[in-house]
């Protein structure tokens, strides 16, 4: 069952269309509205379309890009009907008409602008009107029509000039609109009828034209290029609005053109347009042979075919190939074929091996960032994400529109690094971890069979590191831990001294010669001090006492073993009890006064520095 072009792109826009920001398109001849369906294929390889409440869309393949007035964006269009279409390739913008006024949509950030005439009254006259045709001239100026108006404007959508059709006196509304390569606008108006305007000494000359009468287009001044888009001006004017794109032609020794379109064959002989044969389905490509006066074409529907005498005769049912020429008069060299080029001998029908590689261009169509798509703007090649991006993805297409499903991609973020395939028909690429600072990500993809392209699309895509994946906070990191880890071993060490210290000073006490009286003695007034330290009231008086001594006797006693009073005895022995908690323990200043009897933590201080030279809280690091 065969399926219009057409009839595909609008199931896929009722399938997968997407709504988006507002946007712009790109350049080339213009498309009529007479249809209820227009398309343009831009000079990227994107398919633009729109129809009755599509809005204007964008096929790349795979998905549809919709924009349209909706719930998310209820200004975006005054009207979702889209009627015509054109490129300025020079500015990268899409053209396009609607019941409700024109617009531009461009490429470089896909936001849509209305294209603006005053009427001398503050409003755009173009507002509320039905935009019928839209052209696009070598010169990147593009012609707007609507009711019986034709409006020039330049690329920036100023308005140059106007002019006005009318046939016999009365005005008549356009239907269809052609720019000839010599400069000749051509106008199809409504209820018949055909107009050319002529442009001499900068003045517009108006022409009418009877159904009969139409432009010659086989010219031996005119380049290819101009002829096809002479033969585009005559199949737009006088071709059915649905069969009006030219794919392919050829030029008869008698000076008759056959022309290849969309579904039909038809043969233009310099006065009228008739249509030899219907039903071909994309006649890619056509070859005639002046020895057999026999026409060779090519059809996607029927593959290699023969014309001649109004019979068609299908000579190889095979529809991967795409272009073809005459070899003589016998072999005939399909080339850019998806299969390669090979050469098909007509009188045996028999075709050589394949000798060419696939030629298929990958491109990046749109990303995914933060859970938002956006479209990848006309021409760049450089993309910067935000500090925080982790996922990205990448929506892929060869624009061949011909079984993507088939088509497989592979990747690879380095020139020698090896590539890595996603499975057939998947055309998304997932990043989970973006790489910080600059990576380039390269894309290649094969053909419907398989073989590989040796293009490659190239973007370089560019993420500020986060502060963690910095080598220097991770150095600084690094030196503050080691710097902790030093300090920790010298407190260590220092405390570990004072300590050994402290043990030298009692066992020098305890080997000094005292008499064995004289040592019970002091071992007597040290446990009583030592059972008493927390009192504060604890005085010699008690000690004596504790003692079973009286206070001269304590004083003569302890003066003749120690050197020390009594009183001088009882301090000392709270302060080296002070000392040994300040190194071994966290108590407090306060804390520690109190727990070796002393009332007042300023008089402990006073005392703690007249022995041992600091104050309390300094006395952990100071040397000894």
């Amino acid at each position: 069952m065969k399926y219009s072009f057409s009839l595909i792109l609008i199931c896929l826009s009722l399938c997968v269309t997407r709504a988006q920001n507002p946007i712009a398109a790109p350049t080339g001849t213009g498309t009529t509205g007479e249809a209820d369906f227009c398309r343009w294929q831009d000079v990227e390889g994107y398919w633009w379309y729109g129809g009755k409440g599509t809005g204007l869309c964008r096929y790349d393949g795979y998905e549809t890009e919709s924009f349209r007035s909706d719930r998310q964006h209820p200004n975006l269009l005054r009207s979702n009907d889209v009627l015509c279409l054109t490129e300025v390739p020079s500015r990268a913008e899409i053209w396009f008409g609607t019941k409700e006024g024109a617009f531009v949509l461009s490429k470089s950030d896909y936001t849509i602008r209305p294209i603006e005439v005053s009427n001398g009254m503050e409003t755009n006259e173009l507002a509320d009107k039905r935009i019928t045709c839209l052209a696009t001239a070598p010169d990147s100026t593009v012609w707007l029509t609507y009711r019986n108006q034709l409006l020039h404007f330049s690329a920036d959508c100023t308005l140059q000039e106007r002019l006005e059709t009318m046939w016999q006196g009365k005005n008549r509304s356009v239907l269809r609109l052609a720019l000839g390569a010599d400069g000749t606008l051509w106008v199809g108006l409504w209820n018949g009828g055909t107009l050319s305007f002529r442009r001499e000494s900068g003045v517009w000359h108006p022409e009418e034209h009877s159904s009969d009468d139409f432009p010659v287009v086989t010219s031996s001044s005119l380049s290819p290029d101009q002829q096809k888009q002479q033969i585009d001006s005559l199949m737009t004017l006088f071709a059915p609005g649905n069969d009006a794109k030219v794919l392919s032609w050829v030029t008869l020794p008698d000076g008759h053109i056959y022309i290849g379109t969309y579904h039909a064959l038809y043969l233009y002989d310099g006065q009228k347009v008739e249509q030899k044969m219907d039903g071909l389905d994309k006649v890619r490509s056509m070859a005639y042979s002046e020895s057999t006066q026999t026409l060779y074409l090519l059809s996607k529907a029927r593959g290699v075919c023969r014309w001649k005498e109004d019979q068609l005769k299908v000579l190889l049912d095979s529809v991967q190939y795409r272009q073809m020429q005459l070899q003589g008069d016998t072999a005939l060299l399909l080339s850019e074929g998806i299969s390669g080029i090979r050469l098909l001998d007509i009188r045996t029908l028999q075709l050589s091996a394949d000798t060419t590689q696939a030629s298929v261009r990958p491109v990046v169509t749109a990303y995914v960032v933060g859970g938002k798509r956006q479209l990848l703007p006309y021409g760049q090649r450089q993309l910067t994400f935000p500090r925080e991006t982790d996922l990205v993805e990448f929506s892929l297409s060869t624009l061949t529109f011909e079984q993507p499903s088939r088509v497989q991609f592979a990747y690879r973020w380095k020139e020698t690094a090896p590539w890595t395939e996603l499975p057939e028909g998947k055309h998304v690429i997932q990043v989970a971890h973006l790489a910080a600072d600059t990576t380039h990500l390269q894309v290649r993809a094969t053909d419907m069979y398989g073989r590989w392209g040796a293009s490659t699309e190239v973007l370089t895509l560019y993420r500020p590191a986060r502060w963690q994946e910095s080598v220097w906070v991770w150095l600084s990191l690094a030196f503050i831990v080691l710097a902790l880890a030093l300090g920790w071993f010298v407190w260590r060490r220092k405390r570990a001294t004072k300590e050994d210290r402290l043990d030298e000073g009692k066992l020098q006490e305890e080997t000094d010669p005292l008499s064995v009286a004289d040592r019970e003695f002091m071992n007597k007034a040290m446990a009583a001090v030592s059972a008493h330290m927390t009192d504060s009231d604890y005085s010699v008086d008690a000690l004596a006492s504790d003692l079973c001594m009286s206070r001269a006797n304590l004083y003569r006693r302890m003066r003749g073993i120690t050197g020390q009073s009594p009183t001088d005895f009882l301090r000392n022995q709270r302060l080296e009890q002070a000392a040994h908690l300040l190194c071994t323990t966290s108590h407090s200043v306060n804390e520690i006064a109190d727990l070796v009897g002393f009332a007042y933590a300023s008089y402990f201080s006073k005392c703690f520095k007249e022995k041992y030279g600091v104050l309390p809280k300094d006395y952990k690091d100071a040397p000894r």
